[in-house]
C-alpha cells in the first residue's frame, strides 16, 4: 500500500465509529442491511449484488456505518440488555494495564494470580492497622494520618520534574528499571513486559509514586501486600489527598457523562482546579460504604 493509499484511507475513515469506538449492535444491524440490500440488488445481477455488499461492508469498516444515523439511533432505541452484551464500561477501557497480543505464559499468569489472591488484604483493616489512615476530625470517613500527609507532601516535593522516571515506576513495580519502557503518549504510560500500564495524568503517577514511597517507609508490610492490590489501593488513595500533587491547588469532585460505543454513562470525576489534571473516575453504582471508598 502506497502512502497517497493510506492518506486516502484516514481521509475515509471515520475515527468516532471505528476502532475502539465502534458501537458492535451498530455494525451488526448494518451488516444485516447491507447484506439485505445486496440480496435486492442481486435479483437483478448477481455480480451487481455481489459489488453491493462488498461496497457496503467496505464503508461500514471505514465509517462504522452504512445508513447514516443508525449508530444514534441504535443507542437510543436498542434495548439495555443487549447494548450491555456487547458494551465495555468506559472506566474499564481506561484501566491502568492494557493486555498485549502475545499470550505466552498464561498458566503462570493464572497462577501469580492465585497467589496473589490468596495473600490479599482487607484493605480498610490493613491501612487502619499500619497507621495510614484514620478517621477524619470533620467528616464521618477516613483520612490521611497526619504523619502519612506529611511524608506524602515531602516525597511529592522530592520527585523529578519528569516524574514519570524508570527507576520509579520500577521501584513501584518491584522490578528492575530495565524491564521498564516509557511509552510515547499524550499521558503518563509505560510498558512492563506484555502490558502497558497508565495514568490519567502527570498529577495521578505523581500522587502513586508518592503514596507508595510514603507507606514504603511508614511500614515493612506494604510490600507484603500482593503488588497487584498495591496498585488498586494507590489509585483509590488518590481520593484521600487534599490537593493536586503538581499544582498544589485543591482537589474537586464533579459529575461527568463519558461516553462508551453504544451508552454513557455517568461517573464521579476527581480533577485539581488549578491545572485540570484529572486524578480518578469512579463508578458511583460501585462505591461501597461510608468508609471512604477503601474497597478496590
Amino acid at each position: 500500500m502506497t502512502d497517497s493509499d493510506r492518506d486516502l484511507l484516514s481521509v475515509l475513515r471515520n475515527p468516532e465509529y471505528t476502532g475502539e469506538n465502534r458501537c458492535v449492535p451498530c455494525t451488526i444491524l448494518n451488516v444485516l442491511i447491507a447484506a439485505a440490500a445486496s440480496a435486492l440488488v442481486g435479483i437483478v445481477s448477481r455480480r451487481g449484488g455481489v459489488l453491493t455488499f462488498a461496497g457496503s461492508l467496505a464503508a461500514i469498516a471505514l465509517r462504522g456505518y452504512l445508513v447514516p444515523g443508525t449508530p444514534t439511533l441504535t443507542k437510543r432505541y436498542l434495548p439495555e440488555r443487549i447494548l450491555a452484551a456487547f458494551d465495555k464500561h468506559p472506566l474499564e477501557e481506561r484501566q491502568r494495564e492494557e493486555p498485549g497480543q502475545s499470550t505466552e505464559g498464561e498458566p503462570e499468569i493464572i497462577d501469580e494470580f492465585e497467589r496473589q489472591q490468596e495473600s490479599a488484604v482487607d484493605p480498610e483493616r490493613f491501612l487502619l492497622e499500619v497507621g495510614a489512615v484514620e478517621p477524619c476530625k470533620t467528616q464521618d470517613d477516613l483520612c490521611f494520618t497526619d504523619e502519612l500527609a506529611d511524608t506524602i507532601d515531602d516525597r511529592v516535593a522530592g520527585l523529578p520534574e519528569e516524574p514519570l522516571d524508570r527507576a520509579l515506576v520500577a521501584d513501584l513495580y518491584g522490578i528492575e528499571p530495565e524491564s521498564v519502557t516509557v511509552e510515547d503518549r499524550s499521558y503518563p504510560a509505560v510498558k512492563i513486559g506484555r502490558r502497558i500500564h497508565k495514568w490519567p495524568s502527570e498529577a495521578a503517577f505523581a500522587a502513586d509514586i508518592a503514596t507508595h514511597q510514603a507507606l514504603s517507609e511508614l511500614t515493612e508490610r506494604w510490600t507484603d501486600v500482593p503488588q497487584a492490590q498495591r496498585i488498586e489501593l494507590l489509585e483509590v488513595l488518590r481520593s484521600f489527598h487534599d490537593s493536586c500533587p503538581t499544582c498544589g491547588g485543591p482537589i474537586t469532585m464533579s459529575e461527568d457523562t463519558i461516553e462508551s460505543c453504544c451508552r454513557s454513562y455517568e461517573v464521579l470525576a476527581l480533577n485539581c482546579e488549578g491545572c485540570s489534571a484529572p486524578l480518578l473516575e469512579i463508578d458511583p453504582n460501585e462505591i461501597g460504604g461510608a468508609d471512604g471508598g477503601v474497597e478496590p
